[in-house]
């Protein structure tokens, strides 16, 4: 038997509700280890100091208004703000602090969007862009494939599969079978 298992077992010890076998391994671990004989004293003082603490009398209707104390505080808590608080524009301080931060990324991010044709790169960003990304309304990137002129003017399509069939043949005069 080990300590955990010992220690699950000492209440039922208590009870005197452990079968034989189980309770001669338990007394074999208590006379093994000095400190498990302390150990279910101090549970059975507890238990007995429990069993003689004097019941309180309450009201029938005791848990009823409990729980409804409960949920006036849990409400008034809910609805009232925090008083002498200050606020800006109906916000607490951290709301409007992140309200404005989102409000500029916003902006930052639809000025990239809707504005590309102007030079928004700086110097230090022109440095680790080398090969700009071309876009429709950017004129600085004239051509971005060279050949779409001569794909234009192209006679034949290489994808055309009708005109480049091929006979099918016949391969059972080469088909030898084998035996094992």
């Amino acid at each position: 038997m080990n300590r955990y298992e010992f220690e699950d077992l000492i209440s039922d010890y208590i009870d005197n509700s452990l079968t034989l076998s189980k309770r001669k391994e338990f007394e074999n671990y208590l006379t093994e280890d000095p400190e498990a004989q302390s150990l279910v004293d101090q549970v059975s003082y507890t238990i007995d100091q429990l069993k003689n603490i004097q019941k309180v009398k309450v009201s029938d209707h005791f848990n009823d208004h409990l729980l409804k104390r409960i949920k006036n505080e849990q409400s008034k808590h809910r609805l009232n703000p925090v008083p002498n608080q200050k606020r800006f524009l109906g916000f607490s301080p951290l709301y409007a602090s992140l309200m404005t931060g989102l409000t500029i990324a916003l902006f930052i991010v639809s000025l990239q969007l809707f504005a590309p044709d102007k030079d928004t790169f700086t110097k230090q960003n022109r440095f680790y862009v080398k090969n700009p990304v071309p876009t429709l309304s950017s004129p600085k990137i004239a051509k971005s494939n060279p050949k779409s002129q001569e794909l234009a003017e192209a006679k034949e399509d290489s994808l055309d599969q009708k005109s480049t069939k091929s006979p099918k043949k016949d391969y059972t005069k080469q088909i030898q079978l084998v035996k094992d």
